[in-house]
């Protein structure tokens, strides 16, 4: 037998919570003395390591006790079992995708930080609801314009809500860009930018320059309405095409294959 004390630094649970545990009736000492010391055996002890490896596994006390409770069949006891475990795996699923989420809105505002410079907090309620928003719309606007293959590259592109390296590279560029628009096209500034937004762009759309004229078409937003994509508004996007114009017809790019560039 083994007192309360010998049981705490045999086990390394406190004192505290195994009396605790006794007054849940959830481990209840094998004797109590008249002196009011309680004793364990090693079915206690056995019991305890259940105790434990529910608790790891995430059971709350109340389950737990239920779990562990006496006097049902075995087929009973099995199927508490399965339901138990079913509900700890459907909590888990539910926390997973709630964190997955998360990490997909705080990867977009450390993004959008980088693009704008400053937090801006009107910016994560729109980030949360492009989130939340049905991927059919998505689908259904990409299977309009394009085709399966242009799908496929189109879905490769870097997402500011993921760890993808290129999409850290997209926002400096688009800061740096935000930070330029008053350069003239020609200035030195705006073909170096010109040149490293050709190559990174035309690498990501795996050198389909029709694929890409197309796809920046289409993402350009209406006279007077907002962005289509997260800080391509006109002004933006209108900067990129005159220095990008400028590098194909006047800079390096015009030496270049008859002003392709690869």
């Amino acid at each position: 037998m083994y007192s309360i004390g010998q049981l705490s630094q045999k086990t390394g649970i406190s004192i505290r919570t195994l009396r605790y545990y006794d007054e849940l009736g959830l481990l209840k000492p094998a004797r109590v003395a008249e002196s009011g010391y309680r004793y364990y055996s090693n079915e206690e002890i056995r019991l305890l390591q259940h105790i434990a490896a529910l608790k790891e596994l995430g059971f709350t006390l109340a389950s737990i006790k239920d779990l562990l409770s006496e006097g049902k069949e075995a087929a009973d006891q099995e199927k508490r079992w399965m339901s138990y475990l079913n509900m700890e795996l459907e909590a888990i699923e539910q926390e997973r995708a709630r964190l997955d989420s998360m990490e997909k809105l705080l990867q977009t505002a450390k993004h959008a930080l980088v693009i704008k410079g400053e937090f801006d907090p009107e910016d994560i309620f729109l980030f949360i609801r492009a989130l939340q928003s049905p991927s059919e719309i998505r689908d259904r606007f990409l299977e309009e314009h394009f085709t399966e293959r242009e799908i496929a590259i189109i879905k490769k592109l870097p997402d500011l809500s993921s760890k993808d390296p290129r999409a850290m590279k997209w926002a400096e560029i688009i800061r740096t860009v935000k930070l330029h628009m008053d350069e003239p096209p020609s200035s030195a500034v705006s073909q170096q930018l010109a040149a490293e937004i050709i190559e990174i762009t035309m690498e990501w759309f795996e050198q389909d320059e029709i694929l890409l004229e197309k796809y920046w078409t289409l993402i350009r937003p209406d006279e007077g309405a907002d962005s289509k994509v997260y800080a391509l508004d006109s002004g933006v996007m209108d900067y990129i095409d005159s220095i990008v114009d400028w590098y194909l017809l006047h800079g390096e790019g015009a030496t270049s294959n008859g002003g392709k560039v690869e």
